[in-house]
């Protein structure tokens, strides 16, 4: 019975996971399994504080696991879970996440999206979809934009001076707006 329940688990999980079958992406998976608990599978993570990683730009991938490595972003496990890792696996585990397909985490309503859309080409997008090492923020849950916003005007992370100029502009529901049609949008087809 145990060699059967065995055999059927391991065949569960080459079919449930082709990708452990592909070489390099199958290695980049494992690498990756210490992160599927809270960004969930393959990057995608539900709303709430925790960022998903899927489609990310590679560049600022790379640049905040270091930052964690470093010390010099402070987060709640980040900081314990870089720890000893090299460059290389950094780069790696920044080449999977960037890789993966971004979804979108919610549906658009009608007049907030369409001002959270405005709002959103006129402060956001000029840095966010064209600067590498910026991330890409159509698609993230609200809850963990709000924390990022939130750390951002404490102090607790830095503030680009674009970004100061922009987030000085956008009060209250305004913020709501853009935050609401960031979660909605992940994918050019659904935002335009």
């Amino acid at each position: 019975m145990r060699v059967v329940i065995g055999a059927l688990l391991i065949g569960l999980v080459f079919f449930a996971v082709p990708s452990l079958q592909a070489g390099s992406r199958g290695e980049l998976f494992m690498l990756s399994n210490g992160c599927i608990n809270c960004h969930g599978f393959e990057g995608q993570r539900t709303p709430g504080a925790i960022p998903s990683l899927a489609g990310q730009p590679e560049a600022y991938l790379y640049k905040t696991l270091a930052a964690y490595r470093d010390g010099t972003l402070k987060g709640t496990i980040m900081n314990r879970a870089m720890e000893g890792y090299d460059d290389q696996t950094l780069r790696q585990l920044a080449e999977y996440y960037s890789s993966l397909p971004k979804e979108s985490l919610g549906g658009a309503s009608s007049q907030a999206h369409k001002q959270g859309e405005r709002l959103y080409a006129q402060y956001c997008s000029s840095c966010h979809e064209e600067q590498a090492d910026t991330p890409y923020v159509r698609g993230q849950n609200a809850q963990y934009m709000q924390g990022v916003l939130k750390d951002m005007v404490t102090g607790q992370r830095t503030m680009p001076e674009e970004m100061t100029s922009a987030m000085s502009a956008l009060k209250g529901e305004e913020l709501q707006q853009l935050l609401g049609y960031l979660q909605g949008c992940a994918q050019g087809a659904l935002c335009r």
